[in-house]
């Protein structure tokens, strides 16, 4: 008699003589404890603890300066920053060019007067003024 060659020998440890009875058996224990904790918690208070940690969403403990999403974030903000950051100039500089021509800006010495002025040629007849330091609210 010649022991087969998928079968431990007879002095093995009980792990090694049947590792799918094992993997069985702390399956089910897990279910158990599980099932256990999940009645357990529904008698228990506010102020239990849970036995693992609860993390919100996957976050790297570190990020090095050598990986190759470190890498591409760099090279990213390198080649697109420069492309937004003039576009974003242009935009800017086109919105003012467009309300300076709307609504040019002009210095007045007398403001109750440039209003009056204002109110006369409208044909408006009761015109609320809140004068400001620099800006003058006019309301109808």
């Amino acid at each position: 008699d010649t022991p087969r060659a998928d079968t431990p020998p007879s002095n093995a440890p009980p792990a090694l003589a049947k590792p799918a009875a094992m993997i069985l058996g702390r399956i089910a224990a897990a279910s158990r404890a599980a099932a256990a904790g999940r009645a357990a918690g529904a008698f228990v208070g506010r102020g239990a603890t849970r036995g693992f940690a609860y993390v919100a969403s996957p976050k790297p403990l570190t990020i090095r300066g050598d990986s190759l999403m470190f890498q591409c974030v760099v090279a990213a903000l390198i080649y697109f920053v420069p492309q937004d950051a003039v576009f974003v100039g242009g935009l800017f500089y086109k919105l003012h060019s467009d309300g300076s021509s709307i609504a040019p800006k002009k210095k007045v010495s007398d403001g109750d007067a440039a209003v009056a002025e204002w109110a006369a040629k409208k044909g408006l007849q009761d015109v609320k003024v809140q004068a400001g330091r620099s800006t003058w609210h006019v309301t109808l």
